[in-house]
């Protein structure tokens, strides 16, 4: 990926909000902010569900009416767009019928989005038994940028002046220096404070050979920070323990985190129907934004450095 590329995700020009519509309240507040912050143009999608479509999922299976849930989508869609236009937007909205994740990626390639918005219900859909989500699936399938908005998120007042503070969840893996450059990216647009955080998983803090793991770890982020030069952002690095998503989203929360920033896994080696990732267990909770980029050939090795890593880490 060219460093053009990430520097035209980190200033997006064409903004796509997917929505089920119930979650307007709260994403569509965050994807005018976006539209305003970049001078960005914004189209709103929203996907029905296929009349014709053979396989129903049983929990979803209502009688309904399909005019006139386009007639109540068509409605709610033109409020949303006549809101946004109001504040000086330039928007429209996309209403079609089929399955929702392969509309949105047929729509926001055709439309050449630069990011994608994205709601969820958070961990509630899991407990009525619906498996899996859109913005998971989302995660590991679109190239472009995903900002994702959980229920808890709330927008920043952009008319307040001060810094914005941006946490970098570094996987360290291969694709984090590709990522690395984006934070960077869009840590400089914003003029940000960005903290490159890892997490260390299943380690005791008080054992002997933490402290190597914990400084290996600390160089790697050193490193990661000169993939890109910066001067109107502050950068700091740190590191965690525990489990990753916790972790983030306490360290987010004690530090007042404005956006929160990782890398999502193209594949993973748990189902994503019945194990959601990191990325959609940190959007469940986190009271900002989510922005999220998936990463670049998984299933390839993992470099050198981060076996070191691995090795360096004492065992419970």
């Amino acid at each position: 990926m060219s460093s053009k590329q990430i520097r035209e995700w980190a200033h997006p020009r064409h903004v796509l909000l997917a929505t089920d519509l119930a979650d307007l309240g709260f994403t569509l507040p965050i994807a005018k902010q976006q539209a305003l912050a970049y001078k960005a143009e914004l189209q709103i999608v929203h996907v029905l569900p296929d009349p014709n479509a053979s396989l129903i999922d049983p929990v979803l299976m209502v009688s309904c009416d399909a005019d006139g849930m386009k007639m109540s989508a068509e409605t709610t869609l033109e409020k949303a767009v006549a809101e946004t236009r109001a504040a000086g937007i330039d928007s429209s909205f996309h209403l079609v019928a089929g399955d929702t994740v392969t509309e949105i990626l047929h729509i926001a390639g055709k439309w050449k989005a630069d990011r994608l918005i994205a709601g969820s219900h958070g961990k509630l859909k899991f407990h009525h038994h619906i498996l899996g989500s859109i913005a998971e699936a989302l995660f590991h399938r679109i190239d472009i940028p995903v900002l994702a908005v959980g229920p808890k998120a709330v927008p920043r007042d952009i008319t307040v002046e001060q810094h914005t503070r941006i946490v970098f969840a570094a996987s360290l893996n291969r694709s984090s220096q590709r990522i690395a450059e984006f934070a960077l990216s869009v840590a400089e647009m914003h003029g940000a404070d960005l903290t490159l955080l890892h997490v260390l998983q299943n380690v005791v803090p008080e054992h002997p050979t933490t402290a190597a793991a914990r400084a290996y770890a600390w160089k790697m982020l050193d490193d990661l920070l000169a993939v890109r030069p910066t001067r109107k952002c502050k950068t700091l690095c740190d590191v965690a323990y525990g489990q990753p998503a916790e972790s983030i989203l306490a360290y987010a929360k004690h530090h007042q985190a404005d956006m929160i920033l990782l890398g999502a896994s193209a594949h993973s080696s748990f189902n994503p129907k019945f194990i959601p990732g990191n990325a959609y267990r940190v959007l469940c909770e986190a009271h900002c934004p989510v922005l999220v980029l998936k990463e670049e050939s998984p299933w390839q090795s993992a470099p050198r450095h981060s076996a070191q890593l691995r090795d360096a880490v004492p065992r419970n």
